[in-house]
């Protein structure tokens, strides 16, 4: 089984919750399509070097959606592709569900293809329950498995029990801020939710 890293937006903790995954247990980690200049395969390498990064599908110039960064390089971006078979492997999508990849794919599509369940990322920030909630209703409706929610920062408790009562869904760990990100992750174990799947 495989965990598909999934997000409420861009740029709130995707690549970090992914190398905190890796960091804890033997997982494989593949970002999908990755877009502009950073490279988030190196920073989950630099976090947890043991990790084996498995290239991109494609690497497009643009820090755009991937089908927009397509379009920009008059590349055709093959939706067989995400079959491919793996095991033990966090999976990372670009941006939020429903961002597009393809005329007729979202990130969203692709949990089920890469034989994964979808983990909800989320920033401690105004605008997250509503961003979660969203972000649930998406993936059922593609009949995603959901293992939960990591929020990234320290948040109120009220809102935890806000999101989870309207969500369905457990928040399974909320990854402090710390000036160290390698040791405030080191010193964060993974909840049994996520290790059951990945070994």
């Amino acid at each position: 089984m495989n965990i598909f890293v999934t997000g409420t937006d861009t740029g709130i903790g995707k690549t970090t919750v992914s190398a905190w995954i890796c960091m804890h247990t033997q997982a494989d980690y593949r970002k999908l399509i990755q877009t502009g200049n950073d490279s988030d395969g190196d920073t989950v390498k630099r976090i947890s070097p043991h990790t084996r990064i498995i290239p991109e599908i494609c690497r497009l110039k643009a820090p755009l959606s991937p089908y927009d960064a397509a379009k920009r390089e008059n590349i055709r971006i093959n939706s067989a592709a995400f079959r491919e078979n793996y095991e033990n492997t966090v999976f990372e999508g670009s941006g939020g569900a429903l961002v597009p990849v393809t005329e007729d794919l979202f990130m969203a599509d692709l949990v089920k293809q890469c034989g994964a369940a979808a983990l909800i990322v989320a920033k401690s920030q105004s605008g997250m329950i509503n961003h979660i909630l969203m972000t649930a209703e998406i993936l059922r409706a593609r009949n995603a498995d959901i293992i939960g929610i990591i929020v990234n920062g320290e948040t109120d408790g009220d809102l935890i029990a806000t999101v989870e009562k309207f969500s369905n869904l457990k928040v399974l760990s909320i990854i402090p801020r710390g000036d160290n990100l390698t040791e405030t992750l080191r010193h964060t174990g993974i909840p049994a939710e996520i290790s059951e799947i990945i070994k």
